[in-house]
Formats: structure tokens, C-alpha cells, sequence
């Protein structure tokens, strides 16, 4: 069955804050609790009933997981506790704090868990970078007025300061692709499977990145009607710009794509084709893979990249009908 979308909400007020924000996505990531696709900005914040408390780094990710929610919040308390968290019954200082604030299609209200969680329209620091990822989220019902938007606008928060630090992806240059069993990424220029959900993930992990892809791969974009939403592309061509855009820049090699795409200070997702990943392969840091159980027919492949890429670090499975796949993400050996 399909994954389910989630927003998890993180804080730390301890030690190096930011470093442990982002230890709590990898090992999220790690224990296959879920697909990370995007990440809010960090916010600091004041200490709230803490006594002579430091102040928070806070922040949001949204992701896609098959857990059951019950199982996700023991994934996040395993990693409060990896980390060292203690659990007490008083307010105090924490080295990292998950908590689950919304999961698609469920309203639960148990002792362990409550759904979406019960604070979320009271806490500037929750609401404001939720809002960053998914300002129309609807927090309680289908109505209009209950999009997460609305519920901040009656908050306060002159208090958060947002901080200039990136927390997701863990890689600044990342290789994003879907690959068939036997390796094929398309056929005659494009896609030969349709997979909704992979789609969606892959629409969802490049918002506010800038993509680098070859002309046949953008000629196929751009049929996406939310192709240039949060999104800037280098097409890499050595024929004329056929297309004008303010989101589009053109190269004629990787090395000045890389050097356009690096001064723009966004996160790098390359995009294919075959030639382009064989080239940025020891480059990337990160390959976020789905890779699709069946065979198929095409002209193009993924190079080889395992020996050079260790263990897999996070693998989800997922499917369509009868066509299985799994998200998965490969992290360069350092």
C-alpha cells in the first residue's frame, strides 16, 4: 500500500543544536522509520517552562513512511534515547526532542499518542516552520479554514529568530533516480513506468533545489504542471537555448552547471540522463534511489555505483498494484 505522509517536529537545546537536529534525521533515515522529502528552516527560540533553560533550535521535516503511527513514535523515541535523551516527568533541557505533529488520514487521541499532536496551533515554533514546508496543511478538517496558514496568523512570533543553516538533504549534491531491475532509467527519452508516489517524493524532495539535467530530461519536465514551482533547473546542451525562462539556466558541460549551481547557494539535484550521472557520480554525496522490481525495455542506464557508495543506509518499501519498489539512500564512503 501506499506510504503516508507525516510532519515530525524536532528541537534541541543542548550541546552543538544543530548537529544534533541533523543526527536525529539520519538515524530516522537509518532505522527506515521514513522518507524524509523536506526539511523547514531552524528556528531558535526561548526555553519554555525551563527553568534558567538554553535557548531551542526547533524545526520541521515532512516525510513519507509505511510505519503505523504507534510504530513511528517508538522509531522516534529510539533515537531520543540513542542519542541520550532521559525522560522525566519535569520540563528540562533536552539533547533532542521528536515528536510526531500530524500523519495523513489519522485523528487519534490515546495516553501514548495524540493525533495531529495538541499543542500544534499553540506553538509559534511548531506552526511557523510547518508553515515554511506546507502552508496549506490541513491540520484538523477539509475546510479552508483549517489550513495551517490561518492558525498562525492568531501567533506571535516576533520571538523566533530563523536561522541561515540548512538542515536537509545531508548532501549538497545529491543524485536523485528511479532504476528498473535491470538497470534501465528510460527509453527514447523518457520514463518507461508511471509511479504516482514516486513522483510525488520526487517533487516533493526538489522543492527550493536547483536541478541539473540534460535537454531530453527537461523537455520532459516541463510537461509537469508544477514543474516550476520552488524549482530552478542548468539544462546541460550544446545546442542553441530553444527555452526561455527566469527559473532556466543552460551550460554546455558539468563543470560550469556545478559552478551556476553552487553560487546559487541551493541544495543540487542532478537529473539524468545517463551520461550526466555517470560523470557527477563521485562527486555526489548522496544517491536517492527508488529502485523498481521489474524489468523494462530502454536505451539508458544507471552506472555502477555500490562499490563506491558501501551499504545502503535506508531502505522503504512501497508499491503500486502489483509493481513493488523501494526508496532508497545511498550515502559516498568518505
Amino acid at each position: 500500500m501506499p506510504l503516508k505522509s507525516v510532519y515530525i517536529g524536532l528541537g534541541s537545546n543542548m550541546g552543538d543544536r544543530l548537529s544534533h537536529l541533523k543526527e536525529a534525521i539520519f538515524l530516522l533515515e537509518k532505522m527506515n522509520a521514513l522518507v524524509v522529502t523536506q526539511s523547514s528552516a531552524i528556528y531558535e527560540n526561548r526555553a519554555i517552562g525551563i527553568s534558567d533553560g538554553h535557548d531551542f533550535y526547533n524545526a520541521v521535516i515532512e516525510g513519507f513512511t509505511d510505519l503505523s503511527p504507534l510504530e513511528l513514535l517508538k522509531s522516534c523515541q529510539a533515537v531520543e534515547q540513542k542519542m541520550g535523551r532521559i525522560k522525566t516527568d519535569s520540563w528540562t533541557n533536552r539533547i533532542i526532542d521528536l515528536d510526531i505533529l500530524w500523519y495523513e488520514g489519522v485523528f487519534l487521541s490515546e495516553e501514548k499518542l495524540s493525533i495531529p499532536h495538541p499543542n500544534i496551533l499553540k506553538r509559534d515554533f511548531v506552526l511557523k516552520p510547518l508553515c515554511t514546508i506546507n502552508p496549506s496543511l490541513l491540520i484538523k478538517n477539509a475546510s479552508h479554514e483549517d489550513q495551517a496558514v490561518n492558525f498562525l496568523k492568531a501567533l506571535d512570533t516576533s520571538g523566533l529568530n530563523e536561522l541561515e543553516n540548512r538542515l536537509w538533504p545531508l548532501g549538497k549534491i545529491n543524485q536523485i533516480v528511479a532504476v528498473a531491475k535491470n538497470g534501465v532509467i528510460g527509453k527514447n527519452g523518457v520514463l518507461p513506468w508511471s509511479i504516482e508516489e514516486d513522483w510525488k517524493i520526487f517533487l516533493r524532495k526538489t522543492r527550493n533545489g536547483i536541478l541539473i539535467m540534460g535537454r531530453l530530461s527537461f523537455q520532459e519536465m516541463i510537461k509537469e504542471p508544477d514543474w516550476d514551482n520552488s524549482r530552478s533547473y542548468i539544462v546541460l546542451s550544446h545546442q542553441a537555448p530553444k527555452f526561455s525562462h527566469d527559473a532556466v539556466k543552460y551550460a554546455s558541460n558539468l563543470e560550469d552547471a556545478l559552478r551556476i549551481a553552487e553560487a546559487s547557494g541551493k541544495t543540487i539535484w542532478i537529473c539524468g540522463g545517463e551520461s550526466i550521472y555517470e560523470s557527477s557520480l563521485e562527486i555526489s554525496d548522496v544517491i536517492h534511489l527508488t529502485r523498481i522490481n521489474r524489468v523494462y525495455e530502454g536505451d539508458t542506464h544507471f552506472p555502477d555505483f555500490e562499490t563506491r557508495f558501501g551499504e545502503c543506509h535506508s531502505k522503504i518499501d512501497s508499491n503500486f498494484k502489483d509493481l513493488k519498489y523501494t526508496f532508497e539512500l545511498w550515502i559516498q564512503k568518505k
